[in-house]
């Protein structure tokens, strides 16, 4: 099976900040855990601030065009304080099961005071989404926002995600974009880099994770590598740009 020769970088922590496509980074894994142990109280605010409230449109976005009904089994891979499963559940309005899984304690713990307030039905777990503690084919659609870039084994990652779809599900990607023109990229990195670097220094008192961050969204892989990596996982996939590229949305079908 090919793999895809990409650059992995490092930021000034010395953590990998491109996609660890197909070897494991245990490093990479401790790095983004603390991280997002670190920020988690003002994730939530940095997500709204840095996006300018795009965020929530793209979700509401992703959960349509990937056809998430009532009745459903939907997973959340790297659920954070769980917008995406939040979102399935007050849609599916008590019908079906909604799960969120996240490996940092702190995330959940948010995500759990979330549904607690809005009395939503969620059953959050603890975990890795590169070892997912589910059975084969046990939900219709698995979702995973602005994430894929932190997994330390990508590959492993997508195919997990795979794994535990029904035959005729689907795995539902937000991710952030690259957007088609030079001047838009441009423009694009220069203000993760100093507008939203800043949001988060602001809200955290903290400029590493952001600058971690901004980074990796530079690194990650193209629009035509994640649907090539995507179908070499088992999953045939479509790419679906948001907002003129600032947001990448990725259906795909498990093949």
């Amino acid at each position: 099976m090919p793999t895809l020769a990409l650059p992995t970088i490092s930021n000034r922590t010395g953590a990998p900040v491109g996609p660890t496509v197909s070897a494991p980074s245990p490093e990479k894994h401790a790095f983004v855990h603390k991280l997002f142990t670190t920020i988690a109280p003002r994730y939530d605010w940095f997500n709204r601030l840095a996006s300018m409230g795009l965020d929530i449109g793209w979700r509401r976005t992703a959960i349509e065009r990937g056809t998430v009904t009532p009745g459903m089994r939907v997973l959340d891979v790297c659920c954070g304080t769980g917008d995406f499963a939040l979102l399935c559940a007050r849609r599916a309005a008590g019908q079906g099961t909604i799960a969120g899984l996240d490996f940092t304690h702190a995330m959940l713990e948010g995500a759990a005071r979330k549904q607690r307030h809005e009395r939503l039905n969620v059953e959050w777990f603890e975990g890795d989404a590169q070892a997912l503690p589910f059975a084969d084919n046990s939900f219709d659609r698995v979702l995973i926002g602005f994430s894929t870039r932190n997994l330390s084994d990508l590959r492993r990652g997508l195919r997990e995600m795979l794994r535990v779809l029904t035959p005729a599900g689907r795995l539902i990607i937000l991710e952030t974009g690259r957007p088609s023109t030079a001047l838009m990229r441009f423009g694009y990195w220069l203000y993760l880099r100093t507008v939203a670097r800043a949001i988060g220094f602001v809200l955290t008192g903290r400029i590493w994770p952001f600058t971690y961050l901004a980074d990796s969204v530079k690194a990650f892989l193209p629009p035509p590598h994640m649907v090539r990596l995507l179908a070499e996982c088992g999953g045939q996939a479509e790419y679906i740009p948001l907002s003129g590229g600032l947001a990448s949305l990725y259906i795909a079908r498990k093949g």
